[in-house]
């Protein structure tokens, strides 16, 4: 009889807790509202950050300075009238986000596909506004091409490729491509 005695004080207290709960709860509900608008915005501003991005710089072979259907064109800039494969990769730098990003790095990787012979170049850019780009241009290194009918180049362009800078996305920043040259 002790147990029941005891079990209606704690009843009492339960139904009091329950109470408080529900009263609280819609206080609480009120101050959620108000401060929902503030941590909304704050969500808002940590999303702008900038969003490097490379991209080809050229449409056509003949922007490039290169013959009519000549295959992968939007990277290898002409051979400056020596005749033979291109001689340098022109890519752009995009800040395709909504806040300035620094200064930073572009990592080019050049592979034989023949040899596997991998040469880096590394390229400084000038840190950049959001929605602004920058042309890069780099040289191809020698060796670079394979020898036979197939003559090829082929490359990795890595924007920040320390992930030094926090981006908006951090898994857009490479684009892979080769150029093509003649049998030699």
């Amino acid at each position: 009889m002790n147990h029941a005695t005891n079990a209606i004080p704690h009843l009492r207290a339960r139904q009091l807790l329950l109470w408080c709960c529900i009263a609280c709860a819609s206080v609480q509900g009120a101050r959620a509202q108000t401060v929902a608008f503030p941590a909304a915005t704050a969500t808002l501003a940590s999303n702008e950050k900038p969003d490097l991005f490379i991209y080809r710089h050229y449409g056509s072979p003949q922007e490039a300075g290169l013959p009519s259907g000549f295959p992968h064109v939007e990277y290898c800039g002409g051979n400056d009238g020596q005749g033979g494969p291109a001689r340098r990769v022109y890519f752009e730098v995009f800040n395709r986000g909504n806040a300035a990003a620094p200064a930073s790095q572009v990592r080019v990787q050049f592979v034989n596909p023949k040899t596997n012979q991998i040469r880096v170049v590394n390229v400084a850019v000038q840190p950049l506004a959001a929605q602004a780009h920058t042309v890069k241009r780099v040289a191809i290194p020698p060796g670079c091409y394979s020898a036979g009918s197939s003559a090829q180049c082929n490359f990795v362009i890595t924007a920040d490729p320390g992930n030094a800078i926090t981006e908006r996305f951090e898994d857009n920043n490479a684009q892979r491509s080769n150029c093509k040259g003649p049998t030699f």
